[in-house]
């Protein structure tokens, strides 16, 4: 179904260098590769047409090694305000595509077989946006003490729990058309696209990097079918 629409698509990998709480972020070493190879490779297995927009001489120089295409980021769309709406219409202004996923390397455990669903699912016309999203059941309560999904002293099990969906920030997919409309990825009818909570680690801190260190470890040295289980 992906070969439908396989000429039609793009991805964009916003990586800036001015990253805070960790300096450099998107090419700090992950299991002996900078941070934004995981993105670059899970992403050229759906499409050639992959691009990497940031300001960072640091981050342009690696990504000279991938084939990918690299966009000069103006200073201006590279500053701690800066939104991911004004990056990706700075991408998309002149360039001729019908959908595209914008990819954040700092996501490293998303893989292309995440995003082939997203893509199959966007080309549905029921859709305008696909997110990524993981899993909760959990129990929840406001600052106030007071329990947002249950009752107390009649809590049930956790499997009965209904399932809430948070996004994980690895991923969002759209049309060029329905962005343009209100400069914003997610818009009208939404689809999902469910990720095991090991794959959706989004690094933020140290904390997040030396999780998701030990999840890639594990997947590096996981049997095939031992961890295929987790893509379906």
């Amino acid at each position: 179904m992906l070969e439908k629409i396989e000429n039609h698509i793009h991805i964009l990998i916003p990586a800036r260098g001015g990253s805070k709480r960790i300096p450099n972020k998107n090419i700090i070493n992950l299991c002996e590769k900078p941070l934004i190879h995981y993105a670059i490779e899970e992403s050229l297995k759906i499409t050639k047409n992959v691009f990497v927009s940031t300001e960072s001489e640091k981050i342009k120089a690696i990504c000279k090694k991938y084939k990918v295409s690299i966009i000069d980021r103006p200073e201006e769309l590279a500053t701690d305000t800066s939104s991911t709406n004004s990056v990706v219409y700075h991408f998309l202004k002149n360039r001729d595509v019908k959908y595209f996923a914008v990819v954040q390397p700092t996501a490293p455990l998303l893989t292309a077989a995440f995003l082939k669903k997203g893509f199959e699912m966007i080309s549905d016309v029921k859709y305008n946006s696909i997110i990524s999203v993981c899993e909760k059941k959990e129990f929840y309560w406001n600052d106030a003490g007071e329990p947002m999904n249950f009752c107390i002293g009649k809590k049930p099990r956790t499997q009965d729990v209904k399932a809430w969906y948070a996004e994980n920030g690895a991923f969002y997919i759209t049309s060029k058309e329905d962005f343009l409309k209100e400069h914003a990825l997610v818009r009208g009818r939404v689809g999902f696209v469910e990720m095991p909570k090991m794959d959706s680690i989004d690094i933020d801190g140290y904390e997040d990097l030396e999780i998701a260190r030990a999840f890639m470890k594990f997947r590096i040295n996981a049997s095939g079918p031992k961890y295929e289980r987790v893509e379906k």
